[in-house]
């Protein structure tokens, strides 16, 4: 409304310039010169404050949009089921979050109003065109055709080019994410040359995508800036003539020109505005690719609540199956895939008659399936440590991961106190469960940030009490600002004994009924390790636990170990029921007793 108020100013200025050169300069009107003067400042004065009240409307509305397509989209990938992240590079995904939202409020703050606005003025000065002189109105209009396949054709080529900029864009924060994560093994073997070729060779692709996309930008807009010199020098050529021949004044050619220009102009600006819109198209186009990714993993409409958890677990002819979709979208002349390199989407022709929506050219995309488990059927009650033991790969995080939900079973059921682990809700499910890592994540922000993260609402008391049973309240006060302290991204702060001993004071302080230990103790040294077994210990008090490790020593007290082996339980007992049975057990036994220290041999006694 105030960019249609807006177009007076414009609009006005032709119209008050004829009078201005016929009447009031050659004395003939009864406009004096003071009250036209009037007349225009109040009309550009009001026109000024217009302006900058629309353009902050427009800054807000853009920004809003931003802001709230990117918590909409950040809340649908924290819905995305483990598997998603499976697939997927961080850098990647944060991509589509950060840069194609920000490319995307370009399509309002600069791109789509502006659009219809000047489609408005378009038609606005096309109308006192035809009322002022039919016959140039129409004149003028002759070149309308060529812009019209100008757009349909040009149009095309720059959607592609966008789209491939931002998809190579995506690889490279892919690779910039993982390969800065990964800095202390690039350095250690030497990596430094081989990362900056091939963060040479992604910037160098990108670089020629984008010049691409604005070389037919830049055609585009001389081609427009040609039709509109075209048209006017046409106008100015029948124009004038007329004039000459008195069938026009000189104040109505000029103001006719002036108004043609609030007709060619606004088409000549869309040709730069339309640079804009086609790329924030593409921003669009890789945001709605993730939205329109459903979950796996969703309640059911009826799921029940769960405010009590005794930690009954019940698995029934469990099996899953992981399958990854492998992308490819390039191949070398050799025919092997590059993943850090996208190649540029041609058009499907040559020429188009009408505006064309291309769609993006799907990748092409291999299955490949895996067994994780197979037909698993066991019990744990309520108190219980379940061990699982076997060797890498056999599926034993799989078997775990089914717990919370983090997958889903292809067959059978888990049950969790007599009821499908699916009919209760997310939220109620995963509050009864915490998790203790051999790799835990901790979050940049302070100890106390990270230990109250499951549980925001803990009084200082039970942090206090939570870090102590953890053994962890002596290394935090000797930090300078004791439970305040920052501990850095992933806490690099901290040593590997310190990191798991504040994940176990999470643990402890999220008060669960159901605790998965997945080799917590694995790449500690023997003093870490006593004081992280120390506290586990007291973690595993009243719940039932499932303890996954290599080290036999850790589960040898276990109520039940289960021997996982290519995805399928081979044997289940307690550790000295599975000695005498020998098999898989007893051979894993017998390696590990080789390189047992004498506490550890003790341990087993």
């Amino acid at each position: 409304m105030l960019g249609v108020i807006q177009f007076v100013a414009p609009l006005s200025t032709p119209i008050y310039t004829q009078i201005l050169i016929d009447d009031v300069l050659t004395g003939k009107g009864g406009w004096e010169l003071h009250q036209m003067i009037g007349v225009m400042s109040v009309i550009l004065f009001l026109g000024v404050i217009i302006n900058f009240i629309r353009n902050y409307c427009s800054a807000l509305l853009g920004n809003r949009m931003m802001k709230d397509l990117r918590e909409q989209l950040y809340k649908h990938l924290q819905r995305m089921p483990v598997s998603f992240y499976d697939q997927r590079q961080v850098g990647g995904i944060s991509s589509r979050v950060i840069h194609d939202i920000g490319g995307a409020q370009n399509l309002i703050g600069g791109g789509i109003i502006n659009l219809v606005l000047d489609l408005f003025l378009v038609l606005f000065a096309g109308f006192l065109l035809f009322r002022m002189n039919g016959f140039l109105a129409a004149l003028s209009l002759a070149i309308l055709p060529f812009y019209y396949l100008s757009f349909t054709n040009m149009n095309v080529h720059i959607r592609l080019a966008w789209r491939s900029v931002h998809r190579q864009m995506e690889r490279i924060s892919g690779t910039l994410v993982e390969r800065m994560a990964g800095i202390r093994i690039v350095q250690a073997f030497n990596g430094e040359r081989q990362e900056q070729e091939r963060f040479a060779s992604q910037t160098k692709r990108h670089y020629h995508h984008t010049v691409y996309a604005h070389l037919f930008s830049n055609v585009l807009g001389r081609l427009s800036e040609t039709f509109a010199h075209t048209g006017g020098i046409l106008i100015w050529l029948v124009g004038g003539s007329m004039v000459l021949a008195g069938k026009m004044t000189a104040g109505e050619i000029i103001a006719f020109q002036m108004l043609l220009g609030n007709l060619y102009g606004p088409i000549q600006r869309f040709a730069d505005v339309n640079v804009t819109i086609q790329n924030s198209i593409t921003n669009i186009e890789r945001i709605f690719e993730v939205l329109d990714e459903k979950p796996s993993i969703v309640e059911s409409e009826h799921a029940v609540p769960m405010p009590k958890c005794n930690g009954h677990i019940l698995f029934m002819n469990v099996s899953y199956t992981y399958v990854a979709r492998n992308v490819h979208f390039q191949q070398t002349a050799a025919g092997a895939v590059n993943p850090d390199l996208i190649d540029r989407e041609k058009a499907p022709k040559r020429f188009f008659w009408k505006p064309t929506n291309v769609r993006p050219e799907p990748p092409e995309i291999t299955i490949e399936e895996r067994q994780g488990i197979k037909d698993i059927t066991f019990e744990a009650r309520s108190g219980e440590v379940i061990a699982l033991v076997g060797p890498s790969g056999a599926g034993k995080s799989t078997l775990i991961n089914l717990i919370p939900r983090f997958y889903e079973a292809d067959q059978g059921e888990v049950f969790i106190d007599g009821r499908d682990v699916r009919e209760y809700r997310l939220d109620d499910l995963r509050r009864h469960i915490a998790l203790v890592l051999q790799d835990n994540v901790l979050f940049s922000g302070s100890i106390r940030e990270n230990l109250v993260y499951g549980r925001p609402e803990a009084s200082m008391a039970e942090i206090v009490e939570a870090a102590k049973a953890a053994n962890a309240h002596e290394f935090i006060m000797q930090f300078k600002d004791g439970y305040e302290s920052i501990i850095g991204e992933r806490g690099m702060r901290l040593s590997g004994g310190q990191k798991q001993r504040l994940a176990i004071a999470r643990a402890i302080l999220k008060d669960p009924k159901i605790l998965i230990l997945d080799e917590a103790t694995s790449a500690l040294d023997s003093e870490s390790e006593a004081m992280v077994t120390e506290a586990l210990e007291r973690l595993m008090k009243g719940r039932t636990t499932f303890v996954i490790a290599h080290r036999l020593a850790t589960v040898v007290r276990a109520n039940q170990i289960l021997v996982i082996d290519n995805g399928e339980i081979v044997q289940s007992g307690s550790h000295r029921m599975l000695l005498r049975e020998g098999g898989l057990y007893r051979k894993l036994y017998e390696q590990q007793l080789k390189a047992m220290k004498p506490e550890e041999l003790a341990g087993l006694a």
